[in-house]
């Protein structure tokens, strides 16, 4: 017990003030406050390695620099994925600036969705393989650089085979804006995501969710809106659809299913 007693005497009775600044078990409390301080470290720190800040904190750089040199090309695209004209231009342009950019962005879409889909995996409790760790993360790292390679690859033979590269490859330059769109939402909400608890979490998880289907609908919108542009017949853009994008996702899904 830990008591500071002041005593002033008023009268030559018993009078006195005592004034206690500590009372109870004050050296018994500290400990326990400091012990429960480091049970919460420690499950924070079991749910966030330092790898998670190191990481995310390098994200946040990369970003910066790209909003750094290539400022209005940035908001240019970000513009394109909402307005096909500006996405029509950017592609006959083609400049030097916007491919670098572009290959900045297809990075950082990379990097962040990557960590995202490690994220939630570790949520729901779904692990290919089951990885852990960094061996998850890389693993979706290279998934989804398969799945871009494959489609570019994919789409260029089907463009040569029917004579059609040049709109072929202006198809996929739409499409791929929204990988890049998808790369800057995402970054946001993975800070959110890992830096929440509880109910908020949830929340966050939820809105991360609904953002990235809105994404997937504007893609699909675009896609409509580029066939009627370009005077491509909807009955030939659904074949297409189910033959070079629908088909693959099942597949792929029906192999994570074996996988899991």
């Amino acid at each position: 017990m830990c008591i500071f007693v002041i005593k002033f005497s008023v009268m030559q009775g018993q009078d006195t003030i005592l004034l206690s600044i500590f009372t109870g078990s004050g050296t018994e409390q500290v400990p326990g406050f400091a012990a429960a301080g480091l049970q919460i470290a420690e499950k924070l720190q079991s749910h966030q390695p330092t790898w998670y800040f190191i990481y995310l904190f390098l994200l946040l750089a990369l970003f910066a620099l790209i909003r750094l040199y290539y400022g209005n090309i940035l908001i240019q695209t970000v513009q394109a994925s909402a307005n096909f004209q500006v996405a029509n231009k950017m592609f006959k342009n083609n400049s030097l600036l916007q491919n670098q950019l572009d290959g900045a962005l297809y990075l950082f879409y990379f990097l962040t969705m990557a960590f995202l889909l490690y994220y939630m995996e570790l949520r729901i409790g779904l692990l290919p393989y089951d990885l852990q760790g960094l061996s998850l993360f890389l693993f979706n790292l290279a998934l989804l650089a398969a799945l871009f390679l494959g489609r570019v690859i994919l789409h260029n033979i089907t463009g040569i085979l029917f004579n059609r590269v040049r709109i072929i490859r202006e198809y996929l330059y739409n499409m791929f804006i929204f990988n890049k769109l998808s790369g800057l939402v995402v970054l946001p909400l993975i800070f959110l995501l890992v830096y929440t608890r509880g109910t908020l979490q949830d929340v966050i998880f939820w809105i991360s969710i609904f953002a990235l289907s809105g994404v997937v609908v504007m893609r699909l919108i675009r896609a409509i809106v580029f066939s009627y542009r370009k005077e491509v017949l909807f009955f030939y853009m659904f074949l297409y659809l189910c033959a070079l994008e629908i088909i693959p996702l099942v597949l792929l899904y029906r192999w994570l299913e074996g996988v899991l």
